[in-house]
């Protein structure tokens, strides 16, 4: 659209040009219009309501005021929303017929009524709403990624992320949104292509995928290389995978290892002690999970500090086979002091 305002933002002033001007605010219509869209951005539909005038008869009047520029006009949808345009005011004649159109809206109470048209916008969301919107479906929502995304600038530490034990890759869709980079280790091929798919279905760009042991130097060297000059990853999750571990504490130690020394986080998941041994058979578990102190022992022993460990409800623990076991959370930081102490108390046994 043409603006005819100059660069100072007002209108010509040219005695042909001024001409015009008076000529097109005559109309007693459209100065009321260009009072309402200078009090709120409104669409034509809700200005008809408001002047208590046709649709089209509004939309001819705006059409005319949007020529002259003094309007400006945004499409949202099927919607033309309409506010007056910055800088029109400037011009003594509009700021006049902008006054002149407010004091009648004002006066029969169209000002008042802009709140109530607004509201109403939202009627048919209200509605939809009162009926129960969108049919509930439990656990995370599907849009969880978003939402990690949104919550990710808040974190102080997250250039990088280890997954031990990775599996399908279940828990990289919520270590992906969170870090810059997230590298997820597990020793079984079938595994690792079953994450695989899930990385190009879920569009996980900044995941790599390593085959390979925990506790093996390549890994701890392809971990190194990516977290630079910080030493290790900011935190390293083992979601379930202790139970399966032929020597725990050594697998406790390894994590810690993975995790940089100026406070990387450990993670550890894992069941209480239990006694469904039908279902280590059946899962292939080496341990019958760990009572929480045997838990803090091995993580101190390892050299975490500040190591706290909590039960997780039921309803977190999903729908598997486990799921009626009591899972716990130990959370333990590296701390190059800790492990000191760690191994002197070794020594001295």
């Amino acid at each position: 659209m043409h603006d005819p305002t100059g660069p100072s933002g007002r209108l010509p002033s040219d005695a042909a040009s001024r001409w015009e001007l008076y000529r097109l605010l005559a109309d007693p219509v459209r100065p009321r219009l260009l009072a309402l869209a200078a009090a709120e951005e409104l669409g034509v539909g809700e200005l008809s309501e408001l002047l208590r005038e046709g649709q089209p008869k509004i939309s001819r009047h705006a059409a005319a005021l949007r020529d002259a520029g003094l309007l400006l006009a945004r499409k949202q949808g099927t919607w033309t929303l309409l506010r007056l345009s910055p800088g029109a005011a400037t011009d003594p004649v509009v700021a006049d017929a902008v006054r002149a159109g407010t004091a009648a809206c004002e006066a029969d109470g169209t000002l008042e009524r802009i709140g109530e048209v607004i509201a109403g916008r939202d009627a048919a969301t209200r509605e939809f709403f009162a009926r129960g919107g969108r049919p509930v479906r439990s656990g995370p929502p599907l849009e969880l990624g978003a939402y990690l995304a949104a919550i990710a600038p808040l974190l102080p530490h997250r250039a990088l992320a280890v997954d031990v034990g990775t599996g399908d890759g279940a828990l990289l869709e919520v270590l992906s949104p969170l870090f810059e980079r997230v590298i997820a280790v597990d020793r079984a091929e079938a595994q690792l292509a079953l994450a695989e798919e899930r990385i190009r279905r879920r569009e996980l760009a900044n995941v790599d995928l390593v085959q390979g042991e925990y506790d093996a130097p390549e890994l701890r060297n392809r971990v190194m290389s990516k977290a630079g000059d910080t030493g290790g990853a900011d935190v390293v999750f083992a979601a379930r995978v202790l139970h399966h571990a032929p020597k725990p504490a050594r697998a406790m130690a390894a994590l810690k290892n993975l995790a940089r020394p100026s406070g990387g986080a450990v993670c550890v998941l894992d069941y209480e002690a239990h006694d469904d041994q039908a279902l280590c058979e059946q899962e292939a578990d080496l341990w019958q999970g760990f009572d929480p102190e045997t838990l803090r022992r091995m993580a101190v022993d390892a050299g975490l500090a500040d190591v706290t460990i909590r039960r997780l409800p039921r309803a977190w623990q999903g729908d598997g086979p486990d799921r009626h076991l009591v899972w716990q959370l130990l959370v333990g930081r590296h701390s190059e002091e800790m492990q000191g102490t760690a191994e002197n108390s070794k020594r001295t046994r």
